[in-house]
């Protein structure tokens, strides 16, 4: 690792000490040779800290007293990054050696490239995609372009994309200085989309980098079905929708906005009063009512800070941003 490093990675922790010698091991390992990894720390009580200053005493190191979330742990981390380009990677993944060689490779071809995507795959079945990128769909819902398949070349491809996985993605600084770094009040979830959204609205391009690899274990540090995260999606997708959609396109997805809940209580019906199995919605192993509480508490904590939105909307606006520039990359209609 250099004094003047070219690309700064970094890894944001809440106790996931398990999951650290995996992760910063390989990219240790990594076949780059002008990188520096900065180790952002959301007040773990598990030893992460003190586990990293021992084993790992290359490493930046920054500890934070409390949870901040991932938007204000990775914007802590690029505060003091000195690497022209920022690698983002989960806490729960393993790089291949050849990573950060080939995101950079790509970008270092094209000034107008401000994100690349890696292809993500599950750490345990690794013949399976876990992420080749971002969609994202009219009723404000992104999903991981992919997700499950197996991994038979159809995704072999470089190409442009809506948006990167910041679970493991490279990003341009200079495009950060541009347009700004995660928003903070996102918390968790959706903040690369929300990035991904400002990125075409100034004029940058994504590229999915297939040579660039990661296993991810997938929802380790929150747990994929949990409610805690269903109230940060429902939630963060509405901000996503208020911030960059056209008037028009707003008016028009009303209706997909709100057929995912009524999806849901189907669903809930089916498996409480006709006793099916449903194995398709991981979401169903939460109670009924947890489910319901969690998408009602994500609709009105939205509009709590619908003033904040609409002033980022504004800003954008007078910064002459065209909201149509990013209807090309939205979904019409909605994905279960």
């Amino acid at each position: 690792m250099n004094a003047q490093p070219d690309v700064s990675v970094i890894v944001l922790n809440w106790n996931g000490k398990q999951y650290l010698e995996t992760c910063l091991s390989s990219l240790l390992k990594q076949n780059y040779p002008s990188f520096e990894i900065i180790f952002v720390d959301n007040g773990s009580t598990d030893g992460s800290m003190e586990f990293v200053n021992n084993k790992f005493p290359g490493v930046i190191a920054l500890k934070h007293r409390v949870n901040l979330g991932f938007s204000q742990g990775v914007n802590s981390g690029i505060r003091i990054a000195k690497g022209k380009y920022i690698a983002t990677i989960n806490n729960d993944a393993e790089a291949d050696p050849a990573w950060i060689s080939e995101l950079v490779r790509v970008m270092d071809r094209d000034s107008n490239i401000g994100s690349c995507a890696s292809k993500m795959l599950r750490y345990y079945n690794r013949n399976i995609i876990d992420s080749a990128g971002t969609l994202v769909y009219q009723n404000g819902s992104a999903y991981d372009r992919g997700s499950l398949e197996i991994d038979a070349g159809q995704y072999d491809s470089q190409e442009e994309i809506f948006g990167a996985c910041a679970g493991a993605a490279l990003y341009r600084k200079e495009m950060l200085d541009e347009i700004g770094l995660f928003d903070e009040v996102y918390f968790a979830y959706l903040e690369d989309v929300d990035i991904s959204f400002r990125m075409h609205l100034f004029g940058w391009k994504c590229i999915f980098v297939p040579d660039a690899v990661v296993y991810h274990m997938h929802s380790a540090t929150s747990k994929q079905a949990s409610t805690f995260k269903l109230f940060y999606l429902e939630r963060n997708k509405l901000w996503n929708m208020w911030k960059y959609y056209s008037i028009p396109l707003l008016i028009s997805q009303i209706p997909y906005t709100n057929i995912f809940y009524f999806r849901y209580i189907s669903l809930f019906f089916k498996k409480i009063v006709k006793q099916e199995i449903i194995n398709e919605e991981p979401v169903l192993n939460n109670s009924f009512i947890s489910v319901v509480f969690a998408v009602l508490r994500a609709k009105f904590f939205a509009y709590i800070k619908f003033p904040h939105v609409l002033m980022q909307r504004w800003k954008l606006r007078r910064k002459g941003a065209d909201m149509s520039l990013v209807e090309a990359w939205i979904i019409k209609g909605y994905k279960k």
